[in-house]
């Protein structure tokens, strides 16, 4: 079973029997995760609320239970940058390499463009990490003239959307 679907199969008994029902959920700081592992990789999910079939996502990350150190990390994640920038095509905006620190092992993705109404920018944003465990999480963002700096946007999504996010994200690194 793909950790997406187990994913799903959380959301679903959290939204059917209650919190007590999924052994993966924690309460941190007033903010719900559910971590669910699989042989090929981990995802946690952090959400503010949920209902019968959707969550207000926070952020997804996923990290795969082990990788090899590469060779040439700038390499590495142009590769899985563009591959995540394919696999994430469903998403509202399409995805650009936004940055990319070979030193760092980082890669930053954004939507290009973002979406705009009036003055507000909201865009997702995905931060691949190299490494022994590569990992990878995505969020959505926005931006206001005279903020001081960008605010994390809760974002409306079906588990069937969760699902596919995490499948896709755990193929990009996998691969």
């Amino acid at each position: 079973m793909s950790l997406g679907k187990q994913m799903v199969e959380a959301l679903a008994r959290l939204a059917n029997d209650g919190p007590a029902a999924v052994n993966a959920l924690a309460w941190t700081d007033g903010e719900r995760r559910i971590a669910v592992d699989g042989p090929v990789a981990s995802a946690r999910l952090d959400l503010a609320d949920s209902d019968r079939y959707s969550v207000a996502l926070r952020s997804l990350e996923v990290e795969l239970a082990a990788g090899e150190v590469p060779v040439d990390t700038r390499t590495y994640l142009s590769d899985h940058a563009a591959d995540l920038i394919r696999r994430l095509s469903y998403l509202e905006e399409p995805l650009a390499v936004w940055e990319l620190d070979g030193a760092e092992a980082l890669a930053q993705l954004r939507s290009s463009p973002p979406q705009r109404e009036g003055e507000e920018i909201a865009y997702w944003e995905v931060v691949v990490r190299a490494g022994e465990r590569p990992s990878a999480s995505i969020a959505r963002y926005r931006w206001i003239p005279g903020l001081p700096e960008r605010e994390p946007v809760i974002y409306p999504a079906t588990f069937a959307l969760v699902g596919r996010l995490t499948d896709s994200l755990v193929a990009a690194l996998a691969e």
